[in-house]
């Protein structure tokens, strides 16, 4: 789903700013393709799944004893917020600079509808598991995951992919050159 986001954002980008930017000047053209950068804001460029697995145990005199074991997957998501700024400067003849914002991680969420009972048991009649017992848990777990995407470099893979984006979209527009702020000239 995140490549099919991110191809169409693509081709919308390079398409808009192709037609639009036919017969202008070069600056003109630059600006156009800056515009259409920020209008996609949020550009999804990278995301990791995870799953796992989470227990949780209550003890209580009054209430009895209750437990469940269950498992989730966890999507972190990552990419580079455009709305942010961002801007393109030609810096000689068929050379441009682009500026923008760092990648981020736009979410690190559950999804509710993966969660798999694998065992309960609530033997009181009146004391039921219910969400509030395991969210908790959930909420902890989904920080660690956020921490372990971290660790395994999704911000730098989100970076390159976004540039590597506007590379493509710079050369439908017939730019071939292009460096970035804080870039020692890779490709």
């Amino acid at each position: 789903m995140p490549a099919v986001f991110l191809l169409f954002s693509l081709i919308f980008s390079a398409a808009g700013g192709i037609l639009l930017a036919r017969g202008s000047t070069g600056r003109t053209r630059l600006a156009i393709v800056e515009q259409r950068l920020q209008d996609l804001k949020r550009m999804r460029t990278a995301s990791q799944t995870y799953r796992s697995v989470i227990y949780v145990e209550e003890k209580s005199f009054w209430k009895g004893r209750k437990n469940v074991l269950f498992t989730v997957e966890y999507e972190v998501a990552a990419g580079v917020d455009f709305s942010k700024g961002v801007s393109i400067s030609r810096l000689s003849g068929n050379t441009v600079q682009v500026n923008m914002p760092p990648a981020e991680i736009f979410s690190a969420d559950a999804d509710e509808r993966s969660i798999h009972q694998m065992k309960i048991y609530e033997p009181a009649f009146f004391n039921p598991v219910s969400m509030g017992d395991y969210m908790p848990q959930i909420i902890a777990q989904g920080v660690e995951n956020r921490e372990a995407a971290l660790e395994s470099g999704i911000l730098q893979t989100a970076e390159k992919n976004a540039r590597n984006a506007v590379r493509r979209v710079l050369s439908m527009g017939g730019i071939q050159n292009v460096v970035f702020s804080g870039e020692a000239n890779e490709r």
